[in-house]
């Protein structure tokens, strides 16, 4: 099987959830098939130029896209009803580049199928829906993620522009997502709750399935050094500190978690990764429970000083890759229901502690760091949910088994 993989951005970062899930589940289907490559830029800001190294490893042919144009967009893509002819509208001719770019590679290597990443690639290959397989691999469900922000905004009439805005993007969301189970052979998430708003706006539920996230297996080996008595009196969390419900979790969990409770009780919160906010950041110099490394290139060196992973996740989609990486390297897990959401084979209780409420998480942090005994059996439960259920052979195996039926 010859397939194109098209992404709307560059694979240069494994921080960054999209190119994380593209990467790993085409290093396995590679194994099987011949895979190409072809590289959106979206975003005209975005000038990196590096990419992940092993592409050649992976792909066939690793092809760029004509550059979205400095120039700035046309005024049509203001009378759009939906985000699915925004590109069409805003920039004519770079969309009849970028799609001519694809009907060449689909020629000259006799393409059989396509693996489309994000919604706003949907209008470029619409195109090539009659003449080729396309499963297109929505990740999260834009729609479900403003529907649960928006769930957090101010009683009105505060923020009016705000929620106007956000109202009206809603709504070409819904149409968008709505649209992708017609137009495409079948449409994938990462989290039943994205399966179901999808099915939901599009009236189809045959062709949505869930197809989660995975870990490297050899990130399980870092659990029996984990497996001891923790070297700290403390709870981590991890992730990049700019995507918003990271850093709405970070929030919510410093004043109504780390500040009444854990603070008092002399328990340290380590906070992983890049781009802390100025008053994260602030409130690190002020209070030394609170350890802020920044970006790590080593993070199970550091994690694994830790007995306790919490995910105060309120907002947001998808999968919390956090939550499988922290089952796989051996932290008991605290979380919210949204933040564990996607991982519904674990059991509450026994692999993981559900705590939505402060004073709950609270609770459930110092018991775990309290009671060895039951952290430890909740880590090798929770080990083994992730090695039998979770890895990326495993999930790159259900997507290949899916794409052979198309």
């Amino acid at each position: 099987m010859r397939i194109l993989v098209i992404t709307h951005k560059r694979l240069a970062n494994l921080g960054n959830g999209h190119d994380l899930r593209v990467w790993h589940l085409c290093r396995e289907l590679a194994k099987r098939h011949e895979l190409y490559l072809l590289m959106l830029n979206l975003s005209s800001l975005d000038s990196s130029s590096d990419g992940l190294v092993g592409m050649a490893d992976v792909f066939k042919k690793v092809s760029d896209a004509p550059t979205l144009p400095t120039t700035r967009p046309s005024l049509k893509r203001h009378y759009r009803r939906n985000d699915s002819n925004y590109y069409s509208l805003a920039y004519p001719h770079h969309f009849s580049s970028v799609t001519k770019a694809i009907a060449d590679i689909c020629k000259q290597h006799d393409i059989s199928h396509m693996i489309v990443s994000g919604l706003f690639l949907a209008e470029f290959v619409r195109p090539f829906s009659s003449n080729k397989k396309i499963l297109f691999d929505l990740m999260d469900s834009e729609f479900l993620t403003l529907t649960r922000e928006m769930q957090l905004f101010p009683a009105w009439p505060l923020q009016l522009k705000a929620r106007l805005k956000a109202h009206l993007m809603r709504a070409r969301l819904a149409k968008a997502e709505a649209r992708l189970p017609h137009w495409f052979d079948h449409v994938t998430t990462i989290n039943d709750a994205d399966s179901r708003a999808v099915c939901r706006l599009s009236g189809a539920s045959t062709n949505v399935s869930t197809i989660p996230n995975g870990v490297s297996t050899d990130l399980a080996e870092t659990f029996d050094a984990n497996g001891h008595v923790a070297k700290r009196k403390g709870v981590a969390f991890w992730g990049n500190l700019a995507f918003k419900p990271n850093s709405d979790a970070v929030r919510f969990f410093y004043e109504n978690v780390y500040r009444p409770y854990l603070a008092p009780a002399g328990i340290e919160w380590c906070v992983v990764g890049k781009d802390a906010e100025r008053w994260l950041v602030e409130a690190a110099k002020r209070d030394h429970g609170i350890r802020l490394t920044g970006f790590v290139d080593d993070i199970c060196s550091v994690l694994a000083e830790y007995p306790v992973m919490v995910n105060p996740m309120r907002i947001g989609s998808g999968l919390k890759n956090k939550v499988l990486e922290a089952f796989a390297m051996g932290l008991a897990v605290v979380s919210t229901g949204l933040g564990i959401e996607a991982i519904g084979i674990a059991r509450e209780g026994i692999d993981y502690m559900q705590a939505d409420e402060p004073e709950k998480m609270a609770l459930a942090i110092k018991l775990l760091i309290e009671d060895e005994h039951f952290r430890l059996s909740m880590i090798e439960s929770a080990r083994g949910v992730v090695l039998e259920h979770y890895t990326w052979s495993k999930v790159a195996g259900d997507l290949d088994t899916l794409l052979c039926s198309l």
